[in-house]
């Protein structure tokens, strides 16, 4: 998600390996993502 917000919705971004299954397997798996407030801020400008 934070790829796409970077990218301004556009689908020319690059995923990044998260290793879920490994941290998943540790019990580390996140439950949610911190985003910069700002990045926030640009996409809701941008859809409006």
């Amino acid at each position: 998600m934070i790829s796409i917000l970077k990218a301004k919705g556009s689908n020319k971004y690059k995923v990044p390996h998260m290793k879920k299954h490994r941290l998943e397997r540790q019990n580390c798996l996140l439950s949610r993502l911190d985003v910069d407030p700002a990045l926030i801020g640009e996409a809701i400008a941008q859809c409006q």
